[in-house]
């Protein structure tokens, strides 16, 4: 059965959060349209990681090309929320740990991934065309890493 993307009976905070969730269940699972469902796909939307800052949708879809041909797993974790009654912005902080491995590597027995523990800072805001959250602001403070940086960085 394929992810939903829409899931029903979530009050206001679970369907914020339900954007992060979206967002990395899309990549763990190689979902490009639950991915897609989380993020604010046009040229208002922006990512901060390792250094760099990339903006618009075309070129953030291009960067994430290159973590959907690799084997993931995402776990987050100390999600907190801040968002008014009835509003249709949002903040979210998270820790993550992420792993990443090459697909030819995935059931070797020897430690061939790569792997970062994150802070996730999040700017959102509720869409009025499908009342989902989307991603408009991502900002990635890696705070340590492990392995083989090669597999995500090339």
């Amino acid at each position: 059965m394929a992810d939903p993307i829409q899931l029903t009976s979530l009050n206001p905070r679970e369907a914020v959060t339900d954007a992060l969730h979206r967002c990395i269940l899309g990549i763990d699972s190689n979902n490009r349209d639950l991915f897609k469902s989380a993020c604010l796909a046009n040229e208002e939307m922006t990512f901060v990681g390792g250094g760099f800052t990339v903006e618009g949708w075309i070129a953030i879809k291009e960067l994430f090309e290159r973590i959907f041909v690799l084997v993931t797993t995402h776990i987050t974790s100390n999600i907190r929320v801040e968002m008014e009654d009835g509003a249709d912005t949002a903040f979210m902080t998270a820790h993550a740990i992420s792993y990443h491995v090459r697909p030819d590597d995935a059931l070797k027995l020897e430690d061939t991934s790569y792997t970062a523990s994150s802070l996730y800072s999040i700017d959102l805001v509720k869409n009025g065309d499908d009342g989902l959250w989307k991603i408009k602001k991502w900002d990635i403070k890696v705070l340590w890493t492990t392995g083989d940086r090669a597999v995500l960085h090339g």
